[in-house]
């Protein structure tokens, strides 16, 4: 039990150390900005919609153009997963 214990906390402590590198790393911030990562706090229903409401609005999915959307370039996560990658196997 103890064995596992120490393991565990050795683990924790290196991915504490890799996530503080990772949040710290300037091209992390400029692809977090990029991808627009803050917006994903921003509720889909707005004050007062409802589901049924978002349903509605053909705009939201059935009318969607993607390709415009970011100019074709989508928000840029496969760059966050691939520095978030680099950063867990220490190659950064």
């Amino acid at each position: 039990m103890w064995d596992s214990a120490r393991a565990n906390i050795a683990n924790y402590l290196m991915l504490k150390e890799r996530a503080a590198a990772f949040r710290a790393d300037p091209e992390v911030q400029a692809a977090l900005k990029a991808a627009r990562v803050d917006g994903l706090a921003t509720p889909t229903l707005a004050a007062g919609e409802s589901y049924d409401d978002l349903l509605a609005d053909r705009s939201a999915f059935e009318e969607f153009d993607s390709g415009a959307y970011y100019n074709g370039k989508g928000f840029g996560f496969v760059k966050l997963q691939q520095l978030a990658t680099e950063h867990l196997l220490g190659a950064r």
